[in-house]
């Protein structure tokens, strides 16, 4: 049977290089995009072949390797609201125009699939309550602006007869994330802090909340979209749909590590640029159309984190 080929920029990074090896085990045959600029060649798996590439800068499309391609997976992007902050010019340029040259190559080329992965950040605040795709979008920084601007062109290729989906991924969480960056992710970043036995920092309120979803679930969603018509042209929230506190998510990353959390220092420090004070998603319409749901409790996903950072630190250790 001939292999699909899959298009996945930022593959070297943390979901899509765990996308590339989900499709590659699928029989896929995979090219991956990256600029390295957060991702990690380590990270590429074997079997696909790397293009070093910075979608940010203009003519990019002229390097893509020219093969007929059955879906484009795109997910590379600056994706820290913090950091879209520093250079909104270049955060810009990385998330609008990228996604946009891409689908207007892929309308001009004949490829029908196009998956792309959008944020929770489109959001900003929302109020107490489970937040629906349909809520009037309020993003708070450059990264959710751009976000949210991808999107609609996303939605404008979508009419002109491309088949598109666009994922709002929540807080993803998991193995392979990168636990030396502290201004992305927070569960790696606590966990980095009480890895290295240090003062735990936390940028706002322990009473902030966030809905935190396992990578293997966020993988599984792609996976389940890709091929179910139902999902044409339609947008959804990638999330376990519950509501977590910071001070349960440090409770649960101590109690793993063995510390109780009256013992642990830790030091409550200003909110970063474009913060939300909460945010958790309603995840009934993805459950509709194709039958999507998580399946790893959060506790359960700490601790598979903790023991493959466990088993990172050892083998540092042994080098």
């Amino acid at each position: 049977m001939k292999k699909k080929i899959g298009l996945v920029t930022g593959g070297a990074g943390f979901i899509g290089s765990h996308l590339a090896e989900r499709l590659l085990s699928d029989n896929w045959k995979i090219i991956i995009l990256d600029n390295l600029s957060t991702g990690f060649k380590t990270n590429i798996p074997k079997k696909a072949s790397f293009v070093l590439l910075d979608l940010s800068k203009d003519g990019f499309i002229k390097r893509i390797p020219r093969l007929k391609y059955d879906a484009i997976f795109h997910l590379a992007a600056q994706s820290s609201g913090e950091i879209s902050f520093d250079d909104p010019l270049y955060d810009a340029k990385t998330n609008c125009l990228s996604t946009l040259s891409l689908l207007k190559w892929c309308y001009s080329s004949g490829i029908k699939r196009f998956i792309f992965t959008s944020s929770m950040s489109i959001y900003g605040d929302q109020g107490d309550m489970p937040v629906k795709e349909t809520a009037l979008p309020n993003p708070k920084s450059f990264y959710g602006i751009g976000k949210l601007a991808s999107e609609k062109y996303v939605d404008v290729f979508s009419k002109m007869g491309l088949q598109t989906t666009s994922l709002r991924l929540f807080n993803v969480y998991g193995p392979g994330q990168n636990m030396e960056n502290l201004r992305q992710g927070m569960v790696s970043i606590y966990m980095a802090y009480i890895l290295k036995k240090q003062k735990l920092i936390v940028k706002g309120s322990l009473e902030r909340y966030r809905d935190f979803v396992y990578i293997d679930d966020v993988i599984g969603a792609y996976m389940d979209c890709l091929s179910n018509s139902n999902s044409f042209g339609k947008t959804y929230n990638i999330a376990t749909g519950k509501k977590t506190y910071i001070k349960k998510l440090i409770d649960l990353e101590l109690n793993t590590f063995g510390y109780k959390k009256d013992e642990y220092p830790i030091q409550l420090s200003s909110s970063t640029p474009g913060d939300t004070i909460g945010i958790f998603a309603d995840i009934k319409t993805i459950q509709r159309d194709i039958g999507w749901n998580p399946r790893v409790p959060l506790s359960a996903g700490i601790k598979k984190m903790a023991s493959w950072c466990l088993g990172l630190k050892n083998s540092k250790g042994k080098e």
